[in-house]
């Protein structure tokens, strides 16, 4: 059980009975932009799970709709790719109000201010706690939130700024956590959960060919200056390597996360050119790739390497300037084939670590890649 965020957009779907706010998604801008009215004027901003979005320019103001995809263009440069568009409400500075819902053991605990917006920041001694009883909110706007958070397995809400306007309340902006365990029985899925993470060009590569493909690919960058590197086949073949170097102290020199599996020639060189692509960009002194994986059932490994030294060819020059090695473990299918190719390609380019095959473990090959970064 763990508490997961959701897009704004889901968020006030929930809590918001009339709710009028559209989301726009970079995958189906044109479509999405097309449901927004002519005549009214919105506030876009970034989707992901962002705080302080104004500070970091992640919101536009009084956007129409004819410049709505513009505006989502400019704010996915930045590298964001969901974004919620919403009819801009004129108001006061001094209407702005902070509330937050949370639940613990003893209850629902709300906690309020009258110092709402980016106020709130420097007011936080304003902030007081409340039951459901004595908020000093509108009831039925106090008796909504709670019946939502149960029926929703909502942990934790928080709206900044909140306008009250005799017995309305609007929700400006919108925070939500949720129990991940309560998925079955909500209205909101995995796909309403967002990833404050803002993805690299290389991780959104990643991301398309693991849409399009049957084969399963996934891809994070956790260090962009990372020494260790890794291309990893399998269920479980990254966290074996990344939990080696956790037990070794040195996961800090980690700069990727991610695997995949039942891949193509074309897909093994797609994902390895995305990840050689931040690999090139770290400004480690040294740097080692790790090609690794358990003994594979089904997948070609001559195949899936023949993509592999198809990217790492177009970058040797790179590769071999920035002093990184390469040190290979795998088995499966055509294992004998696809090791002896992998290691005469690796000598012949002056990349060579080391090639294995399944007669050494798995986290032997991340601790002889330590020792060359270490040396």
């Amino acid at each position: 059980m763990s508490r997961q965020k959701l897009s704004e957009y889901k968020a006030k779907q929930l809590l918001v009975s009339n709710y009028q706010g559209f989301s726009i998604n970079l995958s189906t801008l044109d479509e999405d932009v097309e449901k927004l009215d002519e005549q009214t004027p919105y506030v876009v901003k970034v989707d992901q799970g962002i705080k302080k979005r104004g500070k970091q320019g992640l919101l536009r103001v009084n956007v129409k709709k004819q410049d709505a995809a513009q505006t989502v263009t400019e704010l996915s440069q930045k590298g964001f790719s969901r974004f919620i568009a919403e009819p801009m409400l004129v108001h006061d500075d001094d209407e702005e109000r902070y509330v937050s819902f949370e639940k613990t053991r003893g209850g629902i605990i709300i906690q309020y201010s009258k110092h709402g917006g980016i106020d709130i920041e420097d007011n936080p001694q304003s902030v007081e706690s409340f039951t459901a009883e004595t908020a000093p909110l509108p009831t039925t706007f106090v008796n909504h939130i709670i019946t939502t958070m149960h029926q929703q397995h909502l942990s934790f809400i928080e709206i900044n700024p909140l306008i009250i306007r005799d017995e309305e309340c609007i929700l400006l902006d919108a925070a939500v956590l949720v129990d991940s365990a309560g998925a079955y029985a909500s209205d909101w899925t995995d796909d309403d959960i967002v990833d404050v993470h803002s993805r690299t060009e290389s991780e959104e590569k990643i991301s398309e060919l693991n849409r399009n493909s049957p084969a399963s690919f996934s891809f994070r960058l956790i260090n962009p200056n990372g020494s260790l590197w890794l291309i990893c086949f399998g269920g479980g073949a990254s966290i074996t390597v990344a939990d080696e170097a956790t037990n070794q102290h040195r996961a800090n020199l980690m700069g990727n996360f991610g695997e995949y599996s039942g891949a193509t020639v074309e897909e093994s060189y797609i994902y390895a050119q995305a990840l050689l692509d931040v690999m090139l960009q770290s400004n480690a002194s040294r740097k080692a790739l790790i090609i690794a994986g358990g003994v594979a059932n089904f997948t070609d490994v001559k195949k899936t390497f023949a993509g592999t030294i198809q990217a790492l060819s177009e970058r040797k020059d790179q590769i071999v300037e920035q002093h990184v090695r390469v040190y290979v473990r795998r088995g499966g299918p055509n294992e004998t084939e696809g090791l002896a190719m992998m290691e005469i390609f690796l000598k012949a380019k002056g990349l060579y670590g080391s090639v294995h095959g399944s007669d050494i473990l798995l986290t032997d090959v991340i601790n002889e890649a330590l020792e060359y970064i270490d040396a």
